[in-house]
């Protein structure tokens, strides 16, 4: 019998044993420089982790410790489930601060069968982190679908008592507490999350338990949180899940499993995952990066699915000249392959009725004359199901489900209301980029464009399946949607590089990886929560229609890049009813242009650190607080919502309620001032409050 009593992040456990029993209960201890981990001997269940400062002790009953779970597809077409608890340990061996534990096989399934499978467990506790890694050699007939491991328990033993609701999982639309019944909660990366991590904080002690996936392969996975046994009894255990569906005579080597303990809250325990991936992967540089750097851009689509023509490819310098008579340096052009936007894929050439490709290239000098960027709207995983290349080789690249279907159908339709209603929308399946008849097309298409002049890309619908089951893959069904893109977006990167070193591209996707290559996304909502461990990341709102002023004014306000696409895409921002907005956008973009390391380059700061009178803000007004990571120097930014102009005072930021500052306000002069200042914010309008440079701005820095 285990009686528990939980104090703080500490645990006081108090073990009545009969002796016979306890003597049955050899453990392996691994004692590293700040955290051990102790198992059972026999089975080699994970019952104890713990900090060597006192701070963190999880405990579980030995009946509900855990270590791994194997879910094996057999040859029969029935599913059988192994439990590690339920293995006899082969070996463990103990070498400094590294445990490794080996089942040898052969394992038994809940159902008594064996299966012959080894499963090689090591634990890693040197440094300020515990590092777990799993192997798996199948020497069965059978296939190994899923492995849950470390399955690692008494993560209840994380929150303080009677405060359980301020002890949750993070980051980001993560909020499960660990409030008991607990249940289950699993989340997938990626496919899910924006990043490999998740953390567990308890607000109460300001304290965080951060939990990395730190995998070099690009694959699916999960964090799984599961609750087992009853009541107060009951433990909560992580696991990390994989899929590999290893084939027979083959071997699994899954994600390092980091867990590290640490002080604040989960954006204290997004550095460890920051400082990895940067590491590893690197991280596009936005100073590097022209999509990122460009704040507003038009976006317009030349032929739309149905083959409705707005423009060919002579007006392209027009459009151009449109947008740069208000500042917008910056052009996408969209539906101006064959078949026209979202249709046609993957025909990635003019379509002829627009042009050809040497008026692209004509075009696009035009346009670099000028100085303005023009790059393309394009896809990688959809192809189009009514064409006879799909007939003929690209279904055999579609991603399956387990059951042989396609996995995802889709289209969107405008240009006529049928369209719009989907009875006359062109349909496309997804497909898997990592065949060669794929990747080799699509690369061959946007090198091609880079030869004719183009600036770059941007790559839509970057959603690939979570699972692939095609039979024809080379990778497995996790890994080959996810590394294939990967892959494909490294050698895009590098072969139109090669041809224009400031060859970009930007992506609407939800997904970490992509930041190698641009920090620039699509939309507004996939990357909230990477922008919040990646400042360098711009997530971008949609602008089309000629009188919504607030809209731009919250926009800038949220440190979002501008899509300009007047009547949805169809029209450039010079169209006569767009010119007042378009004046309006000019004077807004030339402040946003000054002040770009800081309120668009630079990090958002919590509201908290803008010192306003006792009375807040009027109904209204909304503040945003931002910081250049060059040098520091903070802008507050608001913006009012009313039609009559608002007084607004600012004492000033935390640490800084004497500097000099400047104010700027679109159709107004500049204003120099000094803390605590008064701003009037037109009505429907937005101002900037900028910390001046040099000693006077205050405090800054990291």
């Amino acid at each position: 019998m285990i009686l528990r009593k939980r104090h703080s992040l500490g645990v006081y456990v108090i073990a009545v044993f009969a002796a016979a029993h306890a003597a049955a209960l050899p453990e392996v201890r691994l004692d590293g420089p700040h955290y051990s981990v102790t198992v059972d001997a026999e089975h080699g269940q994970l019952f104890h982790f713990a900090d060597k400062t006192g701070n963190c002790e999880l405990n579980v009953p030995l009946d509900l410790a855990g270590n791994f779970q194997l879910a094996i597809q057999q040859v029969n077409g029935t599913q059988a489930v192994v439990l590690g608890a339920q293995q006899r340990l082969s070996q463990s061996n103990l070498n400094g601060n590294t445990l490794e534990l080996v089942w040898d096989g052969p394992l038994t399934d809940t159902q008594g069968a064996t299966h012959d499978m080894a499963v090689h467990l090591t634990v890693d506790a040197e440094g300020d982190a515990v590092t777990f890694k799993c192997r798996v050699e199948n020497r069965s007939p059978d296939m190994l679908a899923e492995i849950s491991c470390p399955i690692l328990g008494g993560l209840e033993d994380f929150s303080t008592p009677g405060q359980e609701a301020q002890c949750a999982l993070y980051p980001p639309p993560a909020r499960k507490t660990l409030e008991r019944p607990f249940g289950n909660y699993a989340t997938a990366y990626p496919g899910g999350l924006n990043m490999g991590f998740m953390d567990l904080n308890n607000a109460a002690n300001n304290r965080g338990l951060y939990i990395g996936l730190h995998d070099t392969v690009a694959r699916h996975k999960q964090f799984r949180f599961a609750e087992s046994g009853q009541g107060d009894a009951s433990t909560v255990s992580f696991s990390a899940v994989h899929f590999p569906h290893t084939k027979a005579g083959d071997t699994f080597e899954g994600s390092p499993v980091v867990f590290r303990l640490h002080e604040g809250d989960w954006r204290t325990g997004s550095l460890f995952y920051r400082d990895w991936f940067k590491s590893t992967f690197g991280l596009m540089d936005p100073s590097r990066d022209w999509i990122r750097r460009e704040s507003f851009f038009q976006m317009i689509m030349m032929m739309l699915p149905e083959g409705n023509i707005n423009y060919t490819f002579k007006d392209v310098p027009q459009l151009a000249k449109d947008g740069l008579k208000y500042g917008v340096r910056s052009l996408q052009l969209a539906g101006w392959q064959r078949g026209g936007h979202d249709n046609g894929y993957p025909y990635y050439e003019p379509d002829p009725r627009l042009g050809t490709w040497n008026d692209v290239a004509e075009a696009i000098e035009k346009c670099h004359k000028m100085g303005v960027k023009v790059y393309f709207f394009v896809n990688f995983q959809p192809v189009m199901m009514d064409l006879k290349w799909y007939r003929e080789e690209l279904g055999n690249y579609a991603a399956l489900n387990g059951h042989g279907a396609i996995q995802w159908i889709a289209g969107w339709g405008m240009g006529t209301l049928a369209s719009r209603m989907g009875d006359t929308v062109p349909l496309m399946a997804f497909a898997d980029v990592s065949y060669p008849g794929m990747s080799d097309m699509l690369t061959g298409y946007f090198r091609k464009l880079a030869e004719a002049g183009a600036d770059g890309l941007h790559v839509d619908k970057m959603f690939p399946a979570a699972l692939d089951f095609n039979p024809r893959l080379t990778m497995g069904p996790d890994t080959s949607p996810w590394e294939g893109a990967v892959q494909l977006m490294a050698r895009i990167d590098r072969e139109c590089r090669a041809v224009n070193d400031d060859f970009r591209m930007s992506f609407e996707c939800n997904w970490d990886r992509i930041l190698q290559f641009s920090c620039a996304t699509w939309w507004a909502g996939n990357m909230t929560t990477a922008k919040l461990v990646f400042p360098e990341v711009a997530e971008t709102v949609g602008h089309y229609m000629p009188y919504d002023f607030l809209a731009i004014n919250h926009d800038v306000r949220l440190g979002h890049a501008v899509m300009i696409a007047p009547y949805k895409f169809n029209r450039s921002m010079d169209v006569k009813p767009w010119r007042r907005m378009a004046r309006y956008i000019g004077e807004v973009k030339s402040i946003r242009d000054q002040l770009t390391d800081i309120v668009y380059l630079g990090e958002a700061l919590p509201p908290q650190q803008v010192l306003l009178p006792p009375e807040g803000l009027p109904g209204g007004v909304q503040c945003a607080l931002w910081r250049s990571l060059k040098d520091g120097r903070r802008a507050c930014i608001f913006t009012n919502d009313g039609t009559t102009a608002v007084e607004q005072t600012l004492l000033g930021f935390e640490d800084n309620a004497s500097g000099h500052v400047e104010v700027y306000t679109p159709f107004e002069k500049k204003m120099d001032g000094a803390f605590p200042i008064t701003v009037t914010i037109p009505a429907e309008g937005i101002s900037f409050i900028v910390e001046s440079a040099g000693p006077s701005a205050g405090t800054r820095g990291e």
